[in-house]
C-alpha cells in the first residue's frame, strides 16, 4: 500500500513538472478570484458588439486557431505577442499566466516537457464583448499514456482588445479526466473516488 501511494505522489509530482505547474500555488478559488478580477479589469478595455464586425472576429479567431495548432516552441516565440496583448490574462486552469511575456514563458517551458500538442477550435460563437470557443487538445507526453497522444475537450472564454489581441483567456475543461486519469496509478484512485461519490 506505501509502494502505491509513493508511486501515485511521484507521478503526480512528475505531472505537475511536466506541465510547469509547480511554481503556481494558487487554489481553485484564488483562480477564480483571479479571473473574476480579469473580467472586471477587461471590462472596458475590450472591443464591444463582435457580432457586428464578423472579419474582426475572425481574423482575430485565425490568428489563435493558428497558434495554438501546432504547439512548438519556434511558434511560441514567434507568435505569441501577435495574438496576445501586453496586458493579456490567461488561465488554463492548472496555470495563471499575466502578460504576453508570462504566457509566452509559460507555453514554452510545457511545450518543452511534452512530444507534441495541438489544439483544434471546432466552433466559435461571439456575443457583446465575448468570444466563446470549443475545442479539441491533443498531447503526447511520455508519463501520458505511455506517450500515445491522448486528447480532451474543453471550452474558451476570450476578449479581444481593439487590435484583435487577446486580452482575456480562461479555460473550462477537466484536467482530471484530460490527465490526470491517464498518470500511472492515480488514473485508478480518481476513477475509484468517482465510482464512490
Amino acid at each position: 500500500m506505501a509502494q502505491t501511494n509513493f508511486m501515485g505522489f511521484f507521478f503526480i509530482l512528475l505531472f505537475l513538472l511536466l506541465t510547469s505547474c509547480s511554481s503556481d500555488k494558487l487554489t481553485q478559488q484564488q483562480k477564480f478570484a483571479a479571473y473574476t478580477n480579469a473580467l472586471h479589469i477587461t471590462e472596458n478595455l475590450s472591443k464591444e458588439d463582435l457580432q457586428l464586425d464578423p472579419e474582426f472576429v475572425s481574423s482575430a479567431m485565425e490568428r489563435i486557431s493558428n497558434y495554438y495548432d501546432d504547439v512548438t516552441v519556434e511558434n511560441v516565440e514567434r507568435f505569441t505577442k501577435q495574438v496576445y496583448a501586453e496586458n493579456s490574462f490567461l488561465c488554463d486552469t492548472l496555470h495563471i499566466a499575466n502578460g504576453a511575456y508570462e504566457i509566452q514563458d509559460y507555453f514554452t517551458i510545457t511545450v518543452e516537457r511534452v512530444n507534441t500538442m495541438r489544439v483544434r477550435i471546432l466552433y466559435y460563437s461571439a456575443s457583446g464583448k465575448e468570444i466563446y470557443a470549443r475545442w479539441t487538445m491533443t498531447i503526447s507526453a511520455e508519463v501520458l499514456a505511455d506517450g500515445a497522444p491522448v486528447t480532451t475537450y474543453g471550452v474558451s472564454h476570450f476578449r479581444l482588445n481593439q487590435e484583435g489581441k487577446v486580452i482575456l483567456h480562461q479555460d473550462f475543461w477537466d484536467a482530471s479526466a484530460g490527465f490526470f486519469e491517464l498518470l500511472p496509478g492515480f488514473g485508478e484512485v480518481i476513477q475509484r473516488l468517482r465510482g464512490n461519490i
